[in-house]
């Protein structure tokens, strides 16, 4: 379930919460290493996933995983931070966190596209017939 979202009243309002919102990335970054993905999900989907990732990752010492985005658009930015770069945490969270999505018919590829690094996840998010008119 989303946990909770905020509206604004006014452009103060507005602007204050979107300093917050843009201060996140940085903190996060404060704390370890980030691992970022951008998916787009239903709406009452989007914190599961958090949820789920949390569950996968508990084991590995000192990290954790946090979920914002834009309900507007099922934007869902899942951030999961460890205090340096792991493969172990790589082998948890992908493909899983693209299977994941795909399972609950949402996009691997929401506000920021499919990129270098998804590349290999497109199957997660067209099918072969549609990757192959693209290459």
């Amino acid at each position: 379930a989303v946990v909770s979202t905020q509206s604004t009243g006014s452009r103060d309002q507005a602007a204050h919460m979107m300093a917050l919102r843009e201060n996140i990335a940085p903190a996060l970054k404060a704390v370890g290493f980030n691992y970022k993905y951008d998916v787009s999900l239903p709406i009452r989907d989007m914190y599961s996933v958090v949820e789920k990732t949390r569950e996968r990752i508990a084991d590995i010492s000192g990290s954790f995983a946090v979920g914002y985005g834009h309900v507007g658009d099922n934007n869902l930015h899942l951030n999961l931070i460890s205090p340096q770069f792991s493969t172990e945490v790589i082998s948890l969270i992908e493909p899983y966190i693209y299977e994941e999505v795909s399972r609950l018919k949402g996009s691997i590829s929401a506000e920021h596209g499919m990129g270098l690094k998804k590349a290999n996840y497109l199957k997660y998010a067209k099918d072969e017939g549609m990757i192959e008119m693209m290459r």
